[in-house]
């Protein structure tokens, strides 16, 4: 009987039972060393008995993420279809992805009894895991948006709203006239997640890049834009990226994904946080006004992507009007990454006034996914985009609100320090020698 394998790493992978060369069983795991061992324990039912019986040796192969390991999965079972998979699974228990056959298609999972239905175009799979399709599904459908709708309408979706749905596929009047320019930038993002799906991730991120420099010459700066984003997300969701991060400032050492989640719930963000950006203003009665620009990206300061403002169309003293103008000025950057998460120094006026900024780009279809806080001050409130109600910063866990103070606070010293840099530039008449950028 096969002997339990040694040095079995604790990382996610897929495994390989096999009877010499010929592959006996496929599975994938997130952790290969305890899987593994599960398959050797004293009570363990008849058809994993006879695998162990069969099998001579067992290999695996590590891979970044759960993710990775899944698709993998599903690619070799596919390819080679092992014994112990057909015998160790009844239909119930395969996940298929199936896209419809429609100008528009839908996505949908399905078992592996619906599909020889003639309404799919594409089937792809078996996957095994459904929670770990379900999560996958989730992330490509934030890069690649597609509809799942299952009848047209009249008005934009929630997820139209949100960026996840291209908003034009489900509209009863697009739909019913066929637009082929729609028809072709919705069929991108399909034939997108089927590559994905079926294992030509690398193929497609090669296409990706090299469609960003031929828009990128072609001066298509919003197109070039487009495709950078959807390369860096996509192969984010393929890297393993369950690592520490430090929160220095306040005697904390949190992981920022849990963090992540309790962040993501208290302002209602539909999409992982990673890159956060904060924002505020620095004016003394109207003079030298300046506005800053820091990020954080998975809980820690990225200073090289800092950025500073010098107010230009602000003649008064307004920091609503500054923060317009601000805003304006970022959101005309798309080649710096879009954040998904902003928090602006001020109330309800600060957010309100940004908050038109960002309305304004997501009718151009640009800033899609962005959520919007703001962090008063005096009350320590955090107001979100859509809210009626703020957050007291005292009612959440004191790493989360260390974070979005830190945020603060930093984006408050960087607007500070430019401000005296220009007074004090402007009182000598000198012309000063910026290091970070400003825009």
């Amino acid at each position: 009987m096969l002997d339990k394998p040694s040095a079995v790493p604790h990382t996610p992978g897929v495994y390989f039972f096999k009877k010499g060369s010929v592959l006996l069983y496929i599975g994938k795991a997130l952790d290969l060393k305890k899987r593994l061992a599960s398959y050797f324990r004293a009570t363990v039912g008849d058809k994993v008995r006879r695998l162990r019986a069969e099998a001579t040796s067992v290999e695996w192969n590590e891979m970044a993420s759960d993710i990775e390991a899944l698709i993998r999965e599903a690619e070799l079972i596919r390819r080679y279809v092992p014994k112990y998979n057909v015998l160790m699974r009844d239909d119930k228990s395969y996940l298929y992805v199936a896209f419809t056959r429609e100008p528009f298609p839908r996505v949908v999972a399905v078992r592996r009894t619906m599909i020889a239905d003639a309404r799919w175009d594409v089937v792809v799979g078996p996957f095994i895991s459904s929670m770990t399709l379900y999560a996958t599904l989730k992330l490509l459908r934030r890069i690649f948006p597609y509809c799942t709708c299952r009848t047209p309408h009249k008005r934009p979706c929630w997820n139209a709203q949100i960026g996840r749905c291209p908003g034009f596929c489900c509209d009863k009047s697009t739909s019913q006239n066929s637009n082929d320019k729609l028809q072709t930038e919705y069929g991108e993002n399909i034939k997108n997640i089927i590559a994905v799906l079926s294992g030509k991730r690398r193929g497609l991120a090669v296409r990706l890049k090299r469609e960003m420099r031929e828009a990128s010459r072609a001066e298509a700066y919003e197109r070039a834009a487009l495709l950078r984003d959807q390369t860096e997300r996509l192969e984010d969701i393929f890297r393993h990226r369950h690592t520490l991060s430090p929160l220095r400032g306040r005697g904390t050492r949190v992981a920022w994904p849990r963090m992540e989640k309790i962040v993501r719930a208290t302002t209602g963000a539909e999409r992982e946080i990673c890159r956060v950006e904060g924002y505020d203003i620095s004016n003394i009665s109207g003079t030298a006004a300046t506005g800053s620009m820091v990020v954080f990206v998975d809980g820690s300061p990225v200073k090289a992507e800092y950025r500073k403002f010098k107010i230009k169309t602000v003649h008064r003293i307004s920091d609503v009007d500054m923060h317009r103008e601000v805003m304006r000025r970022r959101l005309s950057h798309p080649e710096w990454p879009y954040p998904d998460l902003i928090v602006i120094d001020g109330g309800k006026p600060q957010l309100n006034a940004v908050a038109s900024v960002i309305r304004e780009a997501r009718e151009r279809r640009h800033a899609l996914g962005i959520t919007l806080s703001a962090l008063a001050k005096r009350e320590e409130e955090l107001y979100i985009e859509g809210k009626t109600k703020p957050v007291r910063l005292d009612s959440l866990p004191h790493p989360v609100m260390h974070f979005f103070q830190r945020v603060r606070d930093e984006s408050h010293r960087f607007a500070k320090r430019y401000h005296h840099k220009l007074r004090e530039l402007s009182y000598h008449g000198q012309v000063s020698q910026k290091q970070t950028p400003r825009v």
